[in-house]
């Protein structure tokens, strides 16, 4: 009985307010390497969280005209190579056809990551020393369903 209840709270809230959104890619916007994103989006923003093969994240994306091709954001989650104490980035994406439609879209960010990343060829296991904030650029590729 409960799921159901969920089930039909999700389907009302989609219908009348926005839409869900299912996309696949790489970079810091889904989760590292390579994963995907589940998005709730409105006509002008979107909000979203990513699990990927190395990482997690969750962050938010706005326009500021109808259906435009650029967006701009915030992401912030934890990957394993480079960032496994956490980002965050200020983003900049383009949607090929369009932010309210399905296709391809590539983006940056920049921002700061904190971590030692995967101890590669042995290394420190146990209560190592954390690395300290560093400034990054990021790239993200992807392609929403």
């Amino acid at each position: 009985m409960k799921i159901s209840l969920i089930a039909l709270l999700l389907i009302s809230f989609s219908s009348s307010a926005g839409d869900f959104e299912f996309a696949i890619g790489a970079g810091h916007e889904y989760g590292g390497i390579l994963g995907g994103q589940f998005a709730y989006k409105t006509e002008y923003s979107k909000y979203y969280g990513s699990v990927g093969v190395v990482g997690f994240s969750t962050g938010f994306q706005t326009t500021f005209s109808k259906n435009s091709k650029h967006a701009y954001g915030v992401t912030v989650g934890a990957e394993a190579i480079d960032s496994s104490e956490g980002f965050l980035f200020a983003t900049y994406n383009y949607h090929f056809k369009g932010f309210s439609n399905n296709g391809f879209v590539i983006g940056t960010g920049i921002g700061f990551t904190k971590g030692d990343g995967v101890p590669l060829g042995g290394g420190c296991y146990v209560d190592c020393p954390s690395t300290e904030k560093k400034a990054m650029i990021t790239l993200n590729i992807g392609y929403k369903f």
